[in-house]
């Protein structure tokens, strides 16, 4: 599970051009917004449609701005929903507790 806690700020700062301090802010908001939520309900309601359009977006929000194992995740999972019409309920439980510890990790550190 170590492998999914993957952070690079710093090709993420170079990629989107702003500073350290405006990256942090977004990681922040993206981690205490709703996505995974919508993503956990459409899993939990078997929603093969709705699951890939949150994962998909999750992908794309994470690989932005430097979150590379929860891209890993996330890339993973809309693989599985999209080649074999499987919701892959362990990765998404992983996502999860991968997300809330980096809810609580001081970026500024890195």
């Amino acid at each position: 599970m170590e492998e999914y806690i993957k952070v690079d700020l710093d090709s993420a700062e170079k990629r989107l051009g702003m500073n350290k301090d405006f990256l942090i802010n977004l990681i922040n908001k993206l981690l205490n917004g709703d996505m995974l939520d919508k993503a956990e309900v459409a899993f939990n309601e078997n929603n093969l449609e709705e699951a890939k359009l949150h994962i998909h977006s999750i992908k794309g929000a994470t690989a932005s701005v430097g979150l590379d194992g929860l891209h890993e995740l996330a890339l993973h999972i809309e693989t599985r929903i999209k080649e074999e019409s499987y919701l892959d309920f362990e990765k998404l439980k992983i996502m999860r507790e991968i997300w809330e510890e980096l809810k609580i990790k001081d970026f500024n550190n890195l």
